[in-house]
C-alpha cells in the first residue's frame, strides 16, 4: 500500500520535505508521523494513513512535492483510513518582548525644617 500526501489545507498543495522520520523496515502505526513537511505558511508533521512495515521511502529531505505524491510503499499494511486533510499548524508566536522592569520610585526629597529650635 502506498501512503500519499494528503491535501495540506486550503491554497497549500505542495512543499519540501524538511526531514524523514522512517527508513525501510521500520514499522509505522496509522498516524504516526512520516516526514516534515514545509510550505510557504509552516512546518507540519505528515502522518501515515496506513500501518505496517516500510517497504520504501520515495521521498528524502530537500524534494518539493505535490498533494497525492507517494511518500512510502508498506508492506503487509492495513487498509488506509480515510485520509483527512492535515491541518498546517499556526506559524510559532513570536515572544512576547519582555518587560522592563518597573521604574524604581525616585527617592523623596527630605524636607528639612527651618527655624531654631
Amino acid at each position: 500500500m502506498d501512503v500519499k500526501l494528503p491535501k495540506l489545507g486550503e491554497g497549500a498543495d505542495s512543499g519540501v520535505v524538511v526531514n524523514v522520520f522512517v527508513k525501510e523496515g521500520d514499522q509505522v502505526a496509522v498516524g504516526q508521523p512520516l516526514l516534515e513537511l514545509e510550505n510557504e505558511k509552516a512546518v507540519a508533521s505528515i502522518p501515515s494513513t496506513g500501518a505496517g512495515a516500510v517497504a520504501k521511502v520515495h521521498v528524502k529531505a530537500g524534494d518539493r512535492i505535490s498533494v497525492g505524491q507517494r511518500l512510502v510503499s508498506l508492506a503487509d499494511g492495513q487498509a488506509p483510513a480515510a485520509p483527512a486533510p492535515v491541518a498546517a499548524p499556526a506559524p510559532a508566536a513570536a515572544p512576547a518582548p519582555k518587560r522592563a522592569a518597573a521604574p524604581k520610585p525616585a527617592p523623596r526629597a527630605r524636607s528639612r525644617g527651618r527655624g531654631g529650635g
